[in-house]
């Protein structure tokens, strides 16, 4: 074997491997720079975005009030789709900045150990009067979990509201927690599993399948809205690391279960940075 051949080839792999590195790394910093870029021009688009809008919005309402006292009704009727056209478009800036306070500038969510029971309060505090409806039942000692904590009180906001929205006047929504093992995977953590569970009409089987669908809205005539909150609810848990399903039937009610991991056991700074 010509030994200085060898050499040769190792030296030259070296320098195409140095230069690789060189090149990586500068694509790393541009990837960043664009990054930070994109996160600055995103939060100015959503905050900016809103404000014509709502402009848009007002103005048609004080012209479909003019419009009503002509009796031009076929006018106040087109004027007043155009400005449910602007309440969705207002409704998915929403979306998209409650996606944004998730995300942070960072495009990181940042994780925290969350006291589930604090979130909870929270939550009620803004479903405001129809909060004496809803039962929480949570295990002793419950933990801390490791999520963003908008992520998981938008989660519960969202679900809640859903539920006391799609349920009888006077009837109860009861949210439940408990922990167990975490068998996914072979893992030895813990999971939080939530249970949301309401005494509405519930959902027949064929609609279960498309609930986590954006737009979609399964009694459009009962409740206002985009159809974007469950799409929300997945999107927020899977950033979680968790699951979200539906279990309804016609007649039956409705419950949603969001499984969140909990610290692995033994290594409680695990999850977190």
């Amino acid at each position: 074997m010509d030994i200085r051949t060898a050499e040769d080839r190792t030296a030259t792999l070296e320098t195409l491997l140095n230069e690789a590195r060189i090149e990586a790394n500068e694509l790393r910093a541009r990837i960043e720079r664009y990054r930070q870029i994109l996160a600055s021009t995103r939060l100015v688009m959503g905050h900016e975005l809103k404000r014509p809008v709502i402009a848009i919005s007002g103005y048609l309402e004080l012209v479909s009030e003019d419009v009503e006292k002509a009796a031009l009704h076929d006018a106040a009727r087109l004027i007043m789709k155009a400005r449910g056209e602007c309440e969705l478009l207002n409704e998915l800036n929403d979306f998209y900045l409650e996606l944004l306070k998730v995300d942070g500038a960072t495009g990181t969510p940042r994780s925290e150990r969350v006291n589930v029971e604090e979130v909870l309060r929270d939550v009620l505090e803004q479903v405001g009067r129809d909060a004496e409806r809803v039962r929480i039942q949570l295990v002793d000692s419950l933990p801390p979990v490791p999520v963003n904590r908008n992520a998981l009180k938008l989660v519960l906001l969202n679900v809640i509201e859903n539920a006391l929205k799609y349920s009888p006047p006077g009837s109860v929504v009861r949210v439940e927690a408990e922990v167990s093992r975490d068998l996914r995977g072979g893992s030895d953590g813990e999971l939080l599993k939530l249970r949301i569970s309401d005494a509405g009409d519930g959902i027949p089987a064929d609609d279960l399948k498309r609930v986590f669908r954006p737009f979609v809205r399964l009694d459009a005539n009962r409740a206002e809205g985009s159809g974007l909150g469950l799409t929300l609810v997945r999107s927020l848990v899977d950033m979680c690391d968790g699951d979200v399903s539906v279990r309804s039937e016609s007649g039956k009610g409705t419950t949603v279960f969001v499984t969140l991991p909990l610290l692995p056991a033994g290594n409680p700074g695990a999850v977190l940075p």
